[in-house]
């Protein structure tokens, strides 16, 4: 009996199915299905708070403020708590006398009393109407944003509403929680050469609102009895030889105070960088005194000029300068009066 073509065709691919099959089964048994994609671990969150309970010495020569505050965390790890790592970015000194740690229903709660100096950039320029917004930041110290992330307690955080400031008043306190990039990898060898590092930051902000000027009228009193001797030299008669040397020598003095006031201010404010209301008040009387000078010597060289000096020629002389006095002072007022209500503004 003859074997049928199909037949034929049809085992012999069936046959060759099989063994495909059997290879395939074979490969996957011996290599084993592909390994599974490595889970990616989340960053810890951990809440933090502060309270301020202390602002003191505040410098601005010194570019520095004193602050006491409680620091607070929550967190799963009963060990190696975040306050342990902190580090206070802009601090000059930190101590910290006390440190309470507890284990709570919620996570492990960490309390700590911190007691330190920080730098400040004071911007003294709008003085006496300035506003300052003082900083103090906390940055973890050990782990990037990869491992640890803050979250701002900003329902707990705040300030003592009993705090009291000689000159200014704290406007509000907010705790706000970000991120700080340092274009550098410190090295790790782990990292790629170059690549940033990302750390958790959190910030007090704390808002100041002037609200004594005392300071500002000790500062000026100098500028304004200088420009009142300016004021009063126009005044001085310009036919009497004997007067014009009181007259020169009472300008120069004038001028002498309103520069020593000014460098004072400087000294005092911590301003040398800084171009202040202040300086811009003492600036305008230096030029006053600079304008009574010149009306000086010019109504002089004009008395001197005359072919036929008398006491009237010396009297019209002398209204000229006092409508000239009137003038610059009216003019010099309204510039001191605009430079404050644009500073104040």
């Amino acid at each position: 009996m003859g074997v049928n073509l199909k037949d034929a065709v049809k085992f012999h691919w069936g046959f060759q199915g099989a063994l495909l099959a059997l290879a395939m089964w074979l490969f996957i048994s011996l290599v084993g299905p592909p390994p599974a994609q490595a889970s990616v671990a989340s960053p810890e969150t951990v809440q933090i708070g502060v309270f301020l309970t202390d602002l003191s010495d505040l410098d601005p020569s010194k570019k520095s403020f004193s602050a006491s505050l409680w620091l607070w965390s929550i967190t799963d790890q009963e060990e190696g708590s975040p306050l342990d790592r902190l580090e206070f970015t802009n601090a000059i000194k930190i101590d910290s006398p006390i440190s309470v740690k507890e284990l709570t229903s919620l996570g492990v709660w960490q309390q700590r009393k911190i007691v330190g100096s920080f730098r400040h950039e004071w911007d003294m320029s709008r003085f006496p109407f300035d506003k300052q917004l003082l900083l103090i930041g906390l940055e973890e110290g050990e782990f990037d944003n990869k491992t640890i992330l803050f979250s701002a307690d900003a329902k707990n955080s705040g300030f003592d509403s009993d705090i009291k400031l000689a000159e200014y008043r704290i406007k509000s306190a907010q705790f706000l929680n970000n991120e700080k990039t340092y274009r550098s990898n410190f090295g790790d060898p782990r990292l790629p050469p170059g690549s940033p590092s990302t750390y958790t930051h959190a910030e007090l902000q704390i808002l100041l609102e002037r609200t004594n000027s005392n300071l500002f009228w000790k500062l000026i009193s100098g500028a304004i009895a200088a420009s009142f001797f300016a004021f009063a030299s126009f005044w001085l008669r310009l036919d009497d030889p004997s007067a014009l040397s009181p007259r020169f020598g009472l300008l120069s003095g004038s001028l002498f105070a309103a520069v020593v006031g000014l460098r004072n201010s400087a000294i005092q404010l911590g301003t040398d960088n800084q171009t202040t209301l202040i300086e811009l008040i003492h600036i305008a009387v230096m030029l006053y005194i600079m304008l009574a000078a010149g009306s000086a010597v010019v109504s002089i060289e004009k008395l001197q000029s005359m072919p036929n000096r008398g006491e009237s020629s010396a009297l019209a002389i002398q209204r000229q300068e006092k409508r000239f006095a009137v003038l610059s002072t009216a003019a010099f007022l309204s510039v001191i009066l605009t430079l404050c209500i644009t500073y104040a503004l």
